[in-house]
């Protein structure tokens, strides 16, 4: 019960935030650039473990980061992914890259959102890992992305890193994608 109440005030409040207009993105960025209809893109994901890695079986695959990038992409109409064959090789020349760097993270840290959560929430009277759903576990998944313009190495844009729950991250990144490539 917990966990759908929490989802649903992520999802009211992400819904809140569509309405606020960013006040710089990649979309400002590009299209002041280089004002065209349509924009090819190439969205590489990898994963990068930082101080807080957990090998894990929950770790998303980089296609599976990449696919959630492209259905986030396929709702900003001016912004379109390149296909790959089944080799990871592009069929078709990219005007921008998005790369997304992602990394399955432990959050039993005593400043860890999910601790300031629990204590909040249910007042501190039993163990943070007592009752946990193993696919739940601690485990976020840490994403940013940054945006180049192809042949270049200095970004566009670059993102913020977003900790999202193991179970909710696809969702978190369609979402992202589809608001800082939308008008």
């Amino acid at each position: 019960m917990k966990r759908l109440a929490f989802s649903l005030m992520v999802l009211v409040f992400l819904s809140g935030c569509a309405g606020v207009p960013l006040s710089d993105s990649p979309f400002q960025r590009i299209t002041r650039a280089q004002p065209k209809d349509v924009y090819p893109v190439a969205v590489q994901a990898r994963l990068v473990p930082t101080d807080s890695h957990v090998p894990s079986s929950l770790a998303p695959e980089a296609s599976e980061v990449r696919e959630a990038a492209c259905r986030g992409l396929s709702f900003a109409p001016r912004f379109r992914c390149v296909r790959m064959n089944d080799a990871g090789k592009l069929l078709e020349k990219p005007d921008y890259a998005v790369q997304i760097e992602y990394d399955l993270i432990d959050e039993r840290s005593f400043l860890s959102r999910r601790f300031i959560r629990f204590v909040l929430v249910s007042g501190g009277d039993r163990e943070p890992d007592e009752g946990d759903d193993v696919g739940d576990a601690d485990y976020a998944v840490r994403w940013s992305f940054r945006v180049l313009k192809s042949g270049e190495a200095k970004p566009v844009f670059q993102s913020v890193s977003r900790d999202e729950g193991v179970d909710t991250w696809s969702f978190d990144v369609e979402q992202w994608m589809e608001r800082y490539f939308s008008e």
